[in-house]
């Protein structure tokens, strides 16, 4: 039975944050921003998968969801195949775009509870610019396919394994492009 709480930590710019927190119990997985659940213990933001192959976003305040709340979860609703017959690669959380005054202001070590993985985007060549983390299930042996998008620049992808199928955390920037300098554009006088 799949059962697993990873606490997802980048180093990045001399400091390390939680970016995403992961939850595996039986076949319902989960993916919470740092700031669900523990933080503001009152509210509980995630997407999530679950055993009967519905895919969703939640929100939470208070324990309780109100009319607004519903109806995102509501709208948000993807009917998948269940995870133990996934062959192959289902997103299942995007945090858009964080850039880094977000990054170094958002939540240190310890604010989740679970196993630390921590990656290292120093390491791998990020810069100070726009970061973007997905997380995706996996199953086993399947990781080439999950799509890079055009202009990847550095690029992070952990594999969490203690689960079938797996989680696979992927983090990047977008390459850095020269300005493009258009050489002028005569037009022929007769």
């Amino acid at each position: 039975m799949n059962k697993v709480d990873v606490v997802v930590v980048l180093r990045h710019v001399g400091v390390e944050r939680e970016i995403v927190a992961l939850k595996a119990k039986g076949y319902n997985f989960y993916a919470f921003p740092p700031y669900a659940k523990k933080p503001f213990g009152s509210v509980d933001v995630h997407m999530s998968w679950h055993e009967s192959g519905e895919r969703h976003a939640a929100v939470r305040l208070n324990g309780r969801q109100g009319s607004h709340e519903a109806a995102f979860q509501k709208n948000s609703i993807v009917k998948l195949c269940p995870p133990s017959d996934l062959r192959g690669v289902v997103e299942l959380y995007h945090s858009g775009v964080m850039n880094i005054d977000e990054f170094t202001n958002s939540f240190p070590i310890g604010t989740n509870q679970g196993q630390v993985a921590l990656l290292d985007a120093t390491a791998a060549g990020f810069r100070d610019a726009f970061i973007v983390i997905r997380v995706y299930a996996v199953s086993p042996g399947t990781e080439n396919q999950i799509p890079i998008f055009p202009d990847t620049g550095p690029r992070i992808l952990h594999l969490v394994k203690q689960t079938i199928p797996w989680f696979a955390v992927e983090v990047y920037q977008e390459l850095v492009k020269s300005p493009v300098r258009e050489e002028p554009h005569f037009a022929e006088v007769r």
